[in-house]
């Protein structure tokens, strides 16, 4: 089988794990010879080399996290783990203890001894430390071969499987250690999510994983230890301290991971790089030390990270499941309507309504002057008015607020002059209700809906320089970031601070901003608008003040997020 077939047909394509982002560029393309028949069915821990196939490492273009791509099914993957059997891992067993024993040490510090899980256990050299210790030991692991070892020679209680399927009870454990083991899971935040769920409210999270940011890796590239098949996750701080975050953690302190092996440990995995470095270590190391001793290497190029559950934190990704696994969910959904002037359009709009799928229907009037609330009241819509005008983003904030208080799960906005078309909701929430994403925009330049609905040439062109500009700056692929047709779930609009947003127009592009940089996933959909005279629509000079407060905005989000100067709504 040639290395073309092979990828065809094992390897799949996947999206960024932190934020969902399907674009991205190539860092790294390895090549690797096949034998004969291209079969690759073993992994080793103590040989990097044993599951070798080409290799692309990729980098995302919206959150800059790196990761393999295509890589192997979930279904192989799972199956060269439950097969992997390494008996040479078992030979540095005094090393891996003593590696082991810094390890509880440092959790020590900040955890009192209970239960105790270890994720990726293999063949129980923690654990049983830890039960030395005082710990109560628990553990989860795929390999048969590492299970049965465990089992048989320290009697632990080893799970055989993921870490979902143990289903161990919510805050159950004192402290959970992934050790190595982020970087090789199909799906890192998911397993935080659970580990989140499991572990207690004053527990400690202990992750250890190769930092694709490090020196060693800056130098060596793609020959650089750490860029194995069996890696699929390549973490720098800032995207670990991400992951963490939108998990539901928080940093309490980075450690260094140093590790223990034994000379002949040492020699053989040199050799993987360079003979002459092998036999040069053989050369010093053979008179000089003990052939029993143990070296503590740190090249610090080893994150090593402890961690606990935020307080308070709705957990904002929970809701994120795949299509085929979870199908659309009812949700509670409010449509909000921020009013001024539209007593003319806003019964047309509240009609075409789907009432099946709204559940409640709310306006803010902001100190209209013609019979806005009138007509509301006539037709049955809950009313809040403000009493003096006070500006679109500032109607937003009382829509949103009300629409929360009311138990919302999904906010639709819609501008209550008939310029956009309500018959399309279902379309809107639908991506919301199957857990794909966390806003939804509808969006006026697909499908060229904008000019055939009537906006104007020279708006249309403007939209489009203002958002490929917003894109650029952002690292995002949205079509445009001004439409006032919108979808939000309960879980965006609780996470980020909207209320310190702008009171005028660029309320729309903050809100945005500020669900980027949470990591939330916003999608679209295409539709088609109508413009007459009693549509809303900035003119042309405020649309220029507009313009240059976009321009604003952005550069106090360069200023935020490169650390120079910290902006309370951003936060």
């Amino acid at each position: 089988m040639t290395d073309d077939n092979y990828s065809e047909n094992m390897m799949e394509n996947t999206r960024c794990n932190l934020c969902g982002s399907s674009h991205f560029e190539t860092l790294y393309k390895i090549k690797r010879n096949f034998d004969a028949d291209g079969a690759v069915t073993e992994y080793k821990i103590t040989d990097p080399k044993s599951d070798l196939l080409s290799l692309t490492i990729v980098r995302c273009l919206q959150c800059r996290f790196i990761y393999a791509n295509p890589r192997e099914s979930r279904e192989k993957i799972h199956e060269k783990y439950q097969n992997m059997c390494d008996e040479e891992y078992i030979f540095e067993e005094k090393g891996r203890r003593a590696s082991a024993a810094i390890i509880l040490k440092k959790i020590s510090r900040f955890a009192r001894k209970g239960k105790i899980l270890d994720i990726g256990c293999c063949a129980g050299f923690l654990l049983d430390e830890a039960k030395k210790e005082g710990w109560q030991p628990y553990g989860v692991e795929l390999s048969q071969w590492a299970v049965t070892s465990a089992r048989k020679n320290f009697g632990l209680d080893v799970f055989e499987g993921d870490l979902a399927k143990a289903n161990f009870p919510n805050s159950y454990f004192d402290a959970i250690v992934m050790a190595d083991t982020i970087e090789h899971l199909p799906d890192p935040k998911k397993t935080l999510e659970e580990a989140r769920r499991i572990l207690k409210p004053d527990g400690i999270l202990y992750i250890a994983t190769p930092d694709v940011e490090s020196f060693s890796n800056k130098l060596l590239r793609g020959k650089w230890w750490g860029i194995q098949q069996a890696h699929l996750f390549y973490f720098s701080r800032k995207t670990l301290a991400r992951m963490l975050s939108v998990t539901g953690f928080e940093t309490i302190q980075y450690v260094s991971h140093a590790r223990l092996f034994s000379r002949q440990y040492i020699i053989r995995r040199l050799s993987n790089y360079s003979i002459f470095l092998s036999n040069v270590f053989n050369f010093i190391t053979g008179s000089a030390f003990r052939k029993n001793k143990l070296f503590k290497l740190n090249f610090h190029d080893q994150i090593a990270v402890l961690a606990r559950k935020k307080r308070n934190l709705i957990l904002v990704h929970e809701e994120r499941r795949k299509e085929e696994e979870y199908p659309p969910r009812r949700m509670k959904t409010i449509a909000v309507l921020p009013a001024y002037n539209a007593a003319k359009t806003l019964e047309l709009t509240v009609q075409d309504i789907p009432k099946d799928i709204i559940d409640d229907v709310i306006l803010v009037d902001d100190a209209s002057q013609d019979g806005t609330v009138e007509v509301a009241q006539k037709i049955g819509l809950k009313v809040f008015r403000h009493q003096k005008n006070s500006g679109y983003g500032a109607n937003q904030k009382t829509c949103y607020r009300k629409a929360l208080e009311m138990g919302a799960e999904i906010v639709v906005m819609v501008h209550p002059d008939y310029q956009y078309d309500p018959t399309v909701i279902p379309q809107l929430i639908a991506p919301i209700q199957k857990g794909l994403a966390d806003a939804v925009f509808g969006s006026r330049m697909m499908k060229g809906g904008a000019l055939e609905g009537g906006m104007p040439l020279w708006k249309h062109n403007a939209n489009i320089i203002l958002t490929a500009l917003e894109n650029v700056v952002l690292g995002t692929y949205l079509t445009e970031y001004h439409s006032g047709f919108r979808a939000y779930s309960a879980a965006y609009l609780n996470a980020i601070n909207f209320m310190e947003n702008s009171d005028g127009f660029l309320f729309d592009t903050e809100i945005i901003i500020q669900g980027l940089l949470h990591f939330f996933r916003i999608e679209e959909i295409p539709i088609r608008t109508r413009y007459f005279e009693e549509a809303s629509s900035i003119k042309f000079f405020p649309s220029v003040i507009y313009g240059l407060g976009i321009l604003k905005t952005l550069f106090k989000y360069i200023l935020h997020t490169k650390e120079i100067f910290r902006f309370k709504q951003f936060k």
